[in-house]
Formats: C-alpha cells, structure tokens, sequence
C-alpha cells in the first residue's frame, strides 16, 4: 500500500511540477530557440520585439501544446526516478547527502532523456514554423513526421539530450538538495520563498553546466526540418562531434553560448516554478490525500 502510494505521489507532484515548468518559461525557450538558430548577433530584448511585431504576442507560446502535452511523462519520470533512487538507498533526507544527491540526479536525467528527446523535437519544430497554419496539432506532426520520416525520427537527438541531461541534473539536484539544507538549517523550517529561491540557485547551476551540450542538441534535432540529403549529423554518437566541431570553427568558445542570456532567465523561471509546484504537491498530497 505504502509503495503504490510513493508512486501515486510522485506522479501527481511530477505532473503539476512539469505543467508550472512549461507554463511558466516557455515565452524564453522560445527566444531561447530564436537566438540559437539564427547566426546574426543579437539581445534578448530585440528577439522578443522581432518575435511580437512580426508573429504577435501568441507567437512566445508557438509549440507549447508540445511540452504540455510530453510534461507529465517527463517530470514524472524525472522526479520518480530521483525519489526511488533517494528510498531504494534510505537516504536520510536531513542530511547533507552529496554523493546521493549527485548520483540520483544522473540517475534520473538519464531515464528521463528518453522523454525528453521527443518533447523537446516536436517543441522546436512548432516554434521555428513562421507560417501560422502549418501543423496546429501535436498528433498531427507526430503522425506526419513518422510517416515521413519513420518511428527512428522521434527520437533524433537522443544521444545528445543525454549528453545534456546527465550533467544537468546532477548539478540540478545537488544545488537544489544542499540551499534547502542550508535554509533549513538557518531557519529550522522551509517557506515557499525558500523553495523558490533554491529553484533559482538550481537552475542557475545546471545551466552553467549544461548549456553548451544544449546548444548541440538543439542544432542537431533541428535539422530534422532539413530533406534526408542536406542532414549531416550522424554516426554512432548521433552527430554530436560533427556539431561540435562546426559550432566551434564559426564561433570559437563563444558559439557555444549563444543565447545564453536567455536561457539563464528561462531556467531560472522555470525551475523555480517547478520546483514550488512539486514541493508543495508533495505537501498538498501528504497532508489532505495520504492520511
């Protein structure tokens, strides 16, 4: 009974953490995209002017039925993942956990990447799209890309979301896990400001952490928009040494934080929001549900 009641929990904190995630930072993914995929140097502000004067102001929202509709099974994967791992070894959640903290978050980014591979392909293609009549529906793209391109084509870029992901999460939970001790132990209790602030520090790091690896993956599954002879991003590793390679002779070290502005105040948005959302599920649930 206890066990089919962790698994109730973690999906329901999971999917209301994921929805708050997307809801949330979407408009800066969009810029985030933006910037990425269009050489010229440019600001975050003048992105998001380009972005409402040519597209209007629902354009920051292009592709958001994508990562609503894969968000329940990638933050529940993601979170599930971490709190199995977190009871499978009995760690003392009081405690200053490191090596578990890091572990179960790697854990978990690379479940999760499964997931998250397809979200985020079907998310980029829906936000590059200009022309406001072209494929509405998420089922509509999914059906047309895998009659077009084969079952395979979900999941291009998969190599290099793990490659992003593992990283990510490691350093997601350790930051998020070590300023909730922190906070706890200066104040022997957690507000949801305390949460909110150890959402941004996460973010914050995972992004440091992560970002170019991001920028990889992206130009690799947006080349799923290119006709099968233009693609030049495979191998065994999925592309990932091609575009790094190509990605530092145009633009050095710098090319590979392009946008990162951007990205820095999504993740800082997002995890934040997602965060508090699952923190105060899991009180939501523990406290009116479990009892």
């Amino acid at each position: 009974m206890d066990q089919w009641n962790d698994i109730l929990e973690d999906t329901f904190a999971g999917s209301i953490g994921g929805i708050t995630f997307v809801l949330s930072a979407h408009p800066f993914d969009t810029i985030k995209v933006r910037m990425q995929m269009f050489s010229e140097n440019t600001s975050i502000l003048k992105t998001a002017y380009k972005i409402f004067n040519q597209e209007g102001p629902f354009a920051f929202y292009k592709g958001v039925i994508s990562p609503l509709f894969f968000s329940f099974p990638v933050s529940v994967t993601l979170f599930a993942c971490y709190e199995q791992y977190m009871r499978y070894f009995q760690v003392d959640r009081y405690s200053y956990q490191l090596m578990h903290w890091g572990v179960g978050g790697a854990y978990a980014g690379f479940i999760q990447s499964f997931a998250t591979s397809p979200s985020e392909l079907f998310k980029i293609v829906f936000q590059m799209q200009i022309s406001e009549r072209t494929r509405k529906s998420v089922l509509r793209c999914i059906f047309e890309f895998v009659n077009k391109e084969g079952i395979a084509s979900v999941f291009k870029g998969v190599y290099s979301t793990i490659f992003r992901d593992i990283p990510q999460y490691t350093t997601f939970f350790i930051a998020f896990e070590s300023t909730k001790q922190y906070l706890q132990k200066e104040k022997g209790y957690l507000t949801i400001f305390d949460q909110f602030l150890a959402g941004i520090t996460a973010g914050i790091v995972c992004i440091c952490f992560s970002y170019p690896q991001d920028m990889v993956k992206t130009k690799i599954q947006y080349e799923i928009l290119e006709s099968k002879q233009n693609r030049k991003y495979q191998g065994m590793d999925g592309g990932i040494s091609k575009c790094v390679k190509e990605i530092y002779k145009a633009g050095g070290f710098k090319g590979f934080w392009q946008g990162f502005n951007s990205c820095a105040i999504y993740y800082m948005v997002a995890s934040s929001a997602q965060l508090v959302g699952y923190e105060q599920s899991r009180i939501f649930w523990d406290t009116y549900i479990k009892h």
